[in-house]
C-alpha cells in the first residue's frame, strides 16, 4: 500500500471540514489516487471530530434511538435487536430507545459499536460531510465503530461506495484486498485510510481499544446518469411538443427523431449539474 503523508503548514486543532483537509492536495487526489488505488494520509485534527466520551455519553444520556445506533453481532449491517426498548414520551409508546446497559455487556464480549447517520446530528461530522459531498460529487454520509481490544472489529466486507476512514482514537489493523493482493496498514489516531469502491476491506483493533469513523461517498452510476437526463428530456419541450403527433410517424421517423432530439438534448447538458441533481436525488432515496 502507497503511504502518502499530507503536508501540514501550520499546526491547528481545527476539525477538518473540506476534502483537502483530510487528503492534503485535493485536486492531485482526485485525479491520481481516487478510484484507482488505496493510500493513507495524515490529518491530525480529524481527532476532534469524536471521542470515546463523546460516544458513551451520547449512549448515556437517555436520547439515542433507532436508527441512529447498533450493534455488530454477524455481516456488517448494524442491528438494535437485544439493546433496545420501548419508552413512554409524552404518553406514547416510542420504540428503538438505546438499553445502555444491554449495549456495554455486548461491546464487552466482543461486538461492535455503531453510531450511524453521524452528518445528521454531529454538527462538524454534518458539516465535513456536505463539503464532501459537493467536492466529490457524491452521496455521503458517516458512521462511527467502537472496537473494543480484543474483539474481531469489522468484518470484511465490500461495497460501491468509496470510503474515508479517519482513525479517531486508538489503533486498527486493516486488511484491503483479497489472496495475494490483499495488503495491511495499521491506521494510529490521526490517520486517514482511502479505498477505492467495491474493494473487499476488513478491520480489528490492534491491541487496544479503537474508535473510527467512516466516510461512504457513493458516485451516481451511468445508469443513474441516464436515467435522470432521460427523465429531464422527457419533461420538456420537444417530447411534449411531438405528443400529439407521433401517432402520424412511421417508426423509422420516430426512431430518427428520438435520435436527433435526444443528442441535441444530452450535448447541451451541463455534466456538472447534471451530476449533482443526480447526487441529491441519491440522497433524498437513501444513504450510501
Amino acid at each position: 500500500m502507497t503511504i502518502d503523508v499530507s503536508a501540514r503548514t501550520e499546526e491547528t486543532t481545527r476539525a477538518p471540514e473540506h476534502l483537502a483537509d483530510l487528503v492534503g492536495d485535493a485536486e492531485t487526489f482526485l485525479g491520481e489516487v481516487w478510484g484507482i488505488r488505496t493510500a493513507t494520509f495524515s490529518c491530525e485534527p480529524a481527532k476532534t471530530l469524536l471521542s470515546t466520551a463523546d460516544v458513551w455519553n451520547e449512549l448515556d444520556c437517555g436520547s439515542l434511538v433507532a436508527p441512529y445506533f447498533g450493534i455488530l453481532r454477524e455481516g456488517t449491517d448494524p442491528t438494535v435487536s437485544g439493546v433496545a426498548e420501548t419508552r413512554i414520551v409524552q404518553t406514547k409508546p416510542r420504540p428503538g430507545y438505546a438499553k445502555p446497559a444491554a449495549v456495554r455487556e455486548l461491546v464487552a464480549s466482543g461486538h461492535v459499536f455503531v453510531l450511524s447517520q453521524l452528518e445528521d446530528w454531529k454538527g462538524p461530522i454534518g458539516a465535513l460531510v456536505d463539503a464532501l459531498r459537493t467536492e466529490c460529487r457524491a452521496q455521503a454520509g458517516a458512521d462511527a465503530y467502537f472496537c473494543a481490544a480484543g474483539s474481531d472489529g469489522v468484518p470484511a466486507h465490500a461495497d460501491g461506495a468509496h470510503t474515508l476512514t479517519v482513525q479517531l482514537e486508538g489503533r486498527m489493523r486493516w486488511i484491503v484486498g483479497e489472496g495475494g493482493q490483499a495488503t495491511e496498514t495499521v491506521l494510529e489516531a490521526g490517520d486517514v485510510l482511502y479505498v477505492p469502491a467495491g474493494r473487499v476491506r476488513r478491520g480489528a483493533p490492534a491491541g487496544t481499544d479503537a474508535l473510527h469513523l467512516v466516510i461512504s461517498l457513493q458516485q451516481p452510476t451511468a445508469r443513474d446518469l441516464a436515467e435522470l437526463a432521460l427523465a429531464v428530456f422527457l419533461k420538456g419541450s420537444a417530447a411534449a411538443g411531438v405528443a400529439g403527433t407521433h401517432h402520424f410517424l412511421s417508426v423509422e421517423e420516430k426512431v430518427a427523431w428520438l435520435r436527433s432530439e435526444l443528442h441535441a438534448h444530452l450535448a447541451g447538458q451541463d455534466h456538472g449539474a447534471l451530476a449533482a441533481q443526480a447526487v441529491r436525488l441519491r440522497q433524498r432515496e437513501g444513504r450510501a
